[in-house]
């Protein structure tokens, strides 16, 4: 074939291609306008024909309308380049081999300022919804949620992304690389999303992987520690169902100051239209206790904000592992084993979130010990509750705790004991009070039950002194039953009788 009959042909496949030519400013702008029914501005736009079709686009945004609140959702790319291949201008003119944005950012206006959205085919097909892309990728880009408070919004720097197969009616697969910032950290995540289906956004199905890594909660008021986690999710968007564990191996209380290792497993349901999810089951280990949860996380409309309400229970625990969660002397109160079971409600994660956790339950301690200033009280009231004297207070024998045991609910930091009974060896007590977790302060006031009479507890002069009250005292059979007190710091508290008059 001649030069002239290459050229001639050349000539005619242009004048076919170029009315359809799908890589201009006039035909992709109002396709953009139309499928996101907005206004498109373009600072500077180019074609390129070799080796492959396609344009840039630069300094693009998209303005939407304002809503009733003056908001609008806010769009801007630097750089938009579309490339194509010349075989689908022939057989396919509505695929667009690539798409790569370049420092996307968007910003997407409080829940309640949004427009109502209709998504694409709601309205019949139009030519937008023919459209197909094989991938997108966008470099350096920003996902903005603005929040109704007007605190700093929701915001997930995207390193990379990439979505593969866009096309109506089909799933789409995306990778993402990005830092998220609640709670701060690096996540990646792999999966399926789609079909879109029409007039139900709840409905779309999605399904994929999560890796969560170094997440900070140290920006949370009340809690400490960096957060490891992995979880793989499959359902609709308003009913995603997910499986995973998370660790933090520093994890603390700011209020306490004592790092532990917590690990959780966990299968959790989440609407991710609203924010909420139901935990199913939520098994979590912290030291050597091993805690079984379920409950939800919700929306408090009145609040603004979420709250997360639990039922758990511990079985053959350790005292020592939960105490040590609260306090912040250099060694938890009591060690021995213990058994759980309550329901908790954290209204927030933020300042005050001690003073405004809510719980009620019941627990029990067996086979416990207090530490040495407090045990070795303990000890000598298990000798003198048995009517032996004691010339040193520390050779009495070691008095394990044999029960304490009580329901328990906490408000405002303070917990309140209601019934408690305590039992050791030779005695025991049933009392009422309260225990302050911000000064770690008790205060409970009680009976207390020995084997020997009031005057046999002491020696000497005292005990004559006391002999005349051992009737006002003694039980039934035996012993003695006596008013006392337990209060001051945690540990190193105060033991003494109390004086309660009668009516």
């Amino acid at each position: 074939m001649t030069l002239g009959g290459v050229i001639v042909l050349l000539s005619i496949g242009a004048a076919f291609v170029a009315p359809h030519w799908p890589y201009s400013e006039q035909v992709l702008v109002p396709a953009i306008q139309e499928a996101f029914k907005t206004k498109v501005t373009i600072q500077s736009f180019h074609r390129h024909y070799f080796p492959h079709p396609g344009c840039d686009a630069e300094g693009v945004s998209l303005t939407f309308p304002q809503n009733a609140q003056g908001e609008r959702t806010v769009v801007a790319v630097q750089r938009i380049a579309i490339t194509g291949r010349y075989s689908d201008l022939l057989f396919n003119p509505q695929h667009f081999a690539h798409v790569r944005l370049d420092r996307l950012y968007v910003r997407i206006p409080p829940r309640s300022a949004r427009n109502p959205y209709s998504a694409p085919g709601t309205e019949g097909e139009s030519d937008v919804a023919k459209v197909s892309i094989g991938s997108v990728t966008a470099h350096d880009a920003v996902l903005e949620f603005a929040n109704e408070s007007h605190r700093d919004p929701l915001k997930f720097e995207i390193h990379k992304l990439r979505v593969e197969s866009i096309a109506a009616g089909r799933p789409m697969f995306y990778q993402v690389d990005m830092r998220i910032s609640e709670p701060p950290g690096e996540l990646q995540s792999q999966g399926g999303f789609g079909p879109w289906l029409s007039g139900d956004v709840g409905n779309i199905p999605l399904h994929g992987t999560v890796t969560l890594k170094d997440a900070s909660l140290d920006k949370y008021h009340a809690i400490r520690g960096i957060v490891q986690s992995q979880e793989h999710f499959n359902g609709t968007l308003d009913q995603i169902y997910i499986e995973g564990e998370a660790s933090v191996a520093n994890f603390e209380l700011k209020t306490a100051h004592h790092p532990v290792a917590v690990s959780t497993q966990f299968q959790v349901v989440v609407n991710g239209l609203r924010g909420e999810a139901q935990l199913k089951t939520v098994t979590a280990t912290v030291r050597r206790t091993v805690a079984y949860a379920h409950g939800s996380v919700d929306k408090n409309p009145l609040r603004d904000r979420r709250e997360t309400s639990v039922d758990f229970s511990v079985q053959h625990g350790r005292a020592e592992d939960i105490l040590w969660l609260f306090d912040d002397n250099p060694k938890p109160a009591m060690l021995g084993a213990c058994n759980f079971t309550g329901h908790v409600r954290a209204p927030q994660f933020g300042p005050g979130f001690l003073e405004s956790l809510e719980f009620q339950g019941r627990f029990e301690v067996r086979d416990g010990h207090f530490q040495p200033g407090t045990q070795s009280k303990t000890n000598e009231l298990s000798v003198r509750a048995q009517g032996k004297k004691l010339k040193d207070p520390h050779d009495a024998p070691d008095a394990p705790v044999q029960s304490l045991a009580s329901d328990v609910t906490m408000q405002h930091a303070i917990a309140t004991f209601p019934n408690l009974f305590f039992e050791i060896p030779n005695a025991r007590a049933r009392m009422h009070g309260t225990y302050n977790f911000l000064h770690h302060q008790v205060d409970l006031h009680g009976d207390l039950w020995t084997q020997a009479t009031i005057s046999q507890e002491t020696s000497g002069f005292k005990a004559a002194l006391l002999k005349p009250f051992d009737p006002l005292f003694q039980r039934k059979h035996a012993g003695a039953r006596i008013p006392v007190l337990m209060d001051g710091p945690i540990n190193n508290p105060h033991f003494g009788t109390e004086i309660v008059s009668k009516k």
